[in-house]
């Protein structure tokens, strides 16, 4: 019989524990009797992101830093929340925050009091119905921590938007980490070496060096867990790589050929600004009864094409219009997107992937096949600005799923419609975490890198 892997959580330094074959029978007729071994009774990890069907266009970024990833220090960083509420009426919306381990689950030797500093929920104060625009909104805006509530702790987080009538209902859940810097993280790109994946994928080399000073790594193979992340994308993020090396100060990591990731290719874009003139990129503005329809060039397959650097907000998109105020004077519009297509892939879906569909992959985003125009088609009900977004394909049997398994087994694929390419401008991040005696998953140390031109 071959050894059990047992996922207990991040209570013990390592989250998947392997089991000798001898106490295997054991631990399987432990798990019919008790049910699956999971921390607390939480069978998957917190979602990357979800939001009800009133809430649309929620953004979550450092403060001031429109495009950046909701990475930020302990000491000294700012969030900004922002989202719309096209439900009729005015509702009065809190805010409220879960300390996570380094895989999502809830850290469960931790309570609030142990993570914030002042309030662990707040209202919404800085609120403003939308102006002169044809589709009537909420918006709600937030900074934190402030002079209210602060963070006491690094690691993950997960943030919840709430309504205090129904506070077990949670209407916004997005990620976010907050990290401390006790160990210097130095991040090198390379194409794979794999010679097949390399022109088409990237992998990392990372080291981590720590000093008596700051911080000691004291356990590198079992307290210490990395988090790799292109383009901040927890969809297809890789962990559990172990050091191939511990010398003196020095954790060296390296993929060694093993999951690589897919290079991509430059992102496409879509810009939604303007009602009165066509930008680049578009076809034709239509001015429909209850919304402007922008129609979008069809686009073309790159599954084949050269590599074209260009330069592109790594997926993200920026909330911007030529008249009003961006966020309460923006208007929402119906996008329609076009991805001509000789047939359409066997057993697998297209959707329209980006910050714009919250880095999953929603039946909203997801591209219906027109057989008489010989092309995939979707209509997206977007607020106006300029959009970055790839089309990615994902197994039919994964629609609308988003567990473990099904972005294991279902990842969404980026070469089978824009191609891959070993010299795409990618974003990486490093994240290290260390167990901690306090009983928690500590950020020691964060770093974001770009490949050189290979």
């Amino acid at each position: 019989m071959q050894d059990l892997w047992v996922h207990f959580g991040s209570k013990f330094p390592g989250t998947m524990l392997r089991m000798p074959s001898y106490t295997s029978l054991f631990i399987l007729w432990w798990c019919v009797i008790s049910g699956p071994l999971v921390a607390f009774g939480q069978e998957e990890p917190h979602p990357i992101a979800y939001q009800a069907e009133n809430i649309a266009t929620v953004l979550l970024h450092p403060t001031g830093l429109l495009t950046s990833l909701p990475f930020i220090p302990l000491d000294g960083g700012s969030l900004e929340l922002r989202f719309d509420d096209l439900s009729p009426g005015y509702r009065t919306y809190e805010i409220r925050w879960q300390h996570c381990t380094f895989d999502w689950y809830s850290s469960p030797d931790l309570s609030s009091s142990d993570w914030i500093q002042g309030f662990t929920s707040l209202p919404f104060e800085d609120i403003q119905g939308s102006f002169n625009t044809r589709v009537s909104y909420t918006h709600y805006h937030l900074q934190f921590p402030n002079n209210l509530m602060a963070f006491t702790k690094s690691g993950n987080y997960l943030l919840e938007v709430y309504d205090p009538t129904e506070p077990d209902v949670a209407l916004i859940q997005r990620r976010f980490v907050v990290y401390e810097s006790l160990v210097d993280v130095e991040v090198d790109i390379q194409e794979a070496k794999s010679i097949p994946l390399k022109r088409t994928h990237q992998e990392l080399e990372y080291t981590l060096t720590h000093n008596s000073d700051l911080f000691i790594i004291q356990d590198a193979y079992d307290a210490l867990q990395t988090v790799v992340l292109q383009n901040g994308r927890w969809d297809n993020g890789i962990s559990g790589l172990e050091p191939v090396f511990v010398k003196g100060e020095e954790v060296v990591f390296s993929q060694q050929g093993e999951n690589p990731f897919a290079g991509g290719n430059s992102w496409r874009f879509a810009d939604l600004k303007s009602l009165q003139f066509i930008s680049r990129g578009l076809n034709r503005i239509e001015e429909g009864k209850k919304y402007h329809h922008l129609y979008l060039e069809p686009n073309e397959l790159r599954t084949y094409s050269y590599h074209q650097a260009r330069t592109d907000l790594d997926g993200s998109l920026v909330i911007s219009n030529e008249r009003q105020d961006d966020h309460f004077g923006g208007d929402y519009v119906m996008a329609h997107f076009a991805l001509a297509c000789a047939q359409p892939f066997g057993g697998q879906d297209v959707y329209v992937y980006g910050q714009c569909s919250d880095w999953m992959y929603p039946l909203t985003h997801r591209m219906q096949w027109n057989k008489q125009n010989r092309r995939y088609e979707l209509t997206l009900f977007l607020k106006q600005g300029y959009y970055n977004y790839h089309y990615m394909t994902r197994p039919n049997w994964a629609a609308n799923r988003h567990d473990v398994e099904s972005l294991v087994e279902g990842a969404g694929e980026v070469d089978t419609v824009e191609g891959s390419h070993a010299a795409t401008d990618n974003w990486y991040f490093v994240i290290a975490y260390y167990w901690d005696m306090d009983g928690y998953d500590r950020v020691i140390g964060l770093k974001g890198a770009k490949p050189e031109v290979f």
